[in-house]
């Protein structure tokens, strides 16, 4: 985005510049906000807060992202995906600007190069709060969103250039991760420290419930995202194209069912079916491995990377271990939650959330409709 809204993009006006950055800066911001109350939303659903064990959720996860700072393969959630480059040639640069924002702010939707924003987001679905879920996020999108802040002095399409590729090398400079190992550090020490003054009970089987929703949800939705990846993953299997058919659109369901089925307020249920998946993905994993080798392709959350066998069967052993948690400690009722009629607080993040539905089918509307007459439609 540093390279499309510049001055120069805007005939070297800096005023309508600043316009097309601001409404940018906006449509970030309102997105992450958007994004965080869906999340905190989710999380109420599935019964946060949940006490220490919530509040130990959040530490594991910046744990896990400090690791990654310093060097450990830990992912980063992500679809890697750009925003469309055609509309910033079909619509005018002030909504086209405004849409990038919509597009950048969530940040999954696109490139991340690190973990901060997935502890300040898990930390947003533990709190169960979709006030506090949108006031937490809503901070990163507006830094996403200010980032063509830096073309200030861009005078030419060639300064542009050298600007993004001087944004490129920094990106990678140790620096950065120093400074997001320190800020992951800051949040850790601090709920560690709040863990001591929670006086609520500890939900453990509910929130191992919430964790397979989470995880199983995502990978099937990454899943269906990036197909194309996935069934490339398939195809490294040697899988038969009737077999393949079944697993290619069989995982993913079975991934949501799991997903549903916490939701709809089984949770000893999901954590039975969640092992006997998992035995499944496990019994696969190990055929691949007398078939194609120590290295296999990995499709979980929608990627195509390869990964060592051994850390795919250990991976599916801990989530085993949260299925296990969520078998026993978790409770099976039909899902009866009290919520009420907005009223006070509240308000603000149904109005997001209204706004963010309306927003994504008016976004899709107009991508398609753009998309058709591009195409000569």
């Amino acid at each position: 985005m540093v390279e499309t809204i510049t001055p120069v993009v805007h005939g070297g006006s800096r005023e309508r510049w600043g316009i097309s950055l601001a409404l940018h800066a906006i449509g970030a911001a309102v997105a992450a906000a958007i994004v965080g109350s869906l999340l905190a939303g989710a999380g109420a659903l599935l019964g946060a807060p949940w006490g220490v064990p919530g509040a130990v959720l959040v530490v594991v996860a910046a744990a896990l992202y400090v690791a990654r700072e310093l060097g450990a393969p830990v992912p980063v959630p992500q679809l890697r995906r750009q925003v469309p480059d055609w509309w910033r040639t079909f619509f005018t640069p002030n909504l086209a600007a405004f849409l990038y924002g919509l597009g950048l702010g969530p940040g999954f939707l696109t490139y991340l190069g690190h973990g901060t924003i997935v502890v300040v987001s898990v930390a947003a679905f533990a709190s169960g709060r979709p006030l506090l879920g949108a006031a937490v996020l809503a901070p990163f999108g507006l830094a996403r969103g200010l980032g063509p802040v830096l073309a200030f002095g861009v005078r030419s399409p060639s300064d542009a250039a050298a600007l993004v590729e001087r944004l490129d090398r920094s990106a990678s400079k140790a620096r950065w991760r120093v400074a997001n190992a320190l800020a992951l550090s800051m949040v850790l020490v601090a709920t560690v420290l709040e863990i001591r003054t929670i006086d609520a009970p500890s939900e453990v089987g509910a929130l191992a419930g919430a964790v397979l929703a989470l995880t199983f949800g995502a990978a099937a939705v990454a899943k269906l995202a990036r197909r194309a990846a996935w069934w490339r993953t398939l195809g490294s299997y040697g899988l038969r194209s009737g077999a393949s058919w079944l697993v290619g659109f069989g995982v993913p369901a079975v991934e949501l069912g799991i997903a549903a089925t916490v939701l709809v307020g089984l949770a000893s249920s999901a954590g039975l079916l969640s092992i006997v998946a998992l035995v499944a993905f496990s019994g696969a994993i190990v055929v691949g491995r007398v078939q194609a080798g120590r290295r296999l392709e990995c499709g979980c959350f929608g990627g195509s990377g390869t990964r060592d066998y051994r850390l795919l069967l250990a991976r599916n052993l801990a989530l085993a271990g949260v299925a296990f948690v969520a078998w026993r400690a978790g409770e099976d009722a039909p899902l009866v939650r009290a919520l009420g009629e907005p009223a006070g607080a509240d308000l603000l993040p149904v109005a997001l959330v209204v706004l963010g539905l309306a927003l994504a089918v008016w976004l899709g509307a107009v991508a398609f409709a753009g998309e058709g007459r591009r195409n000569g439609g």
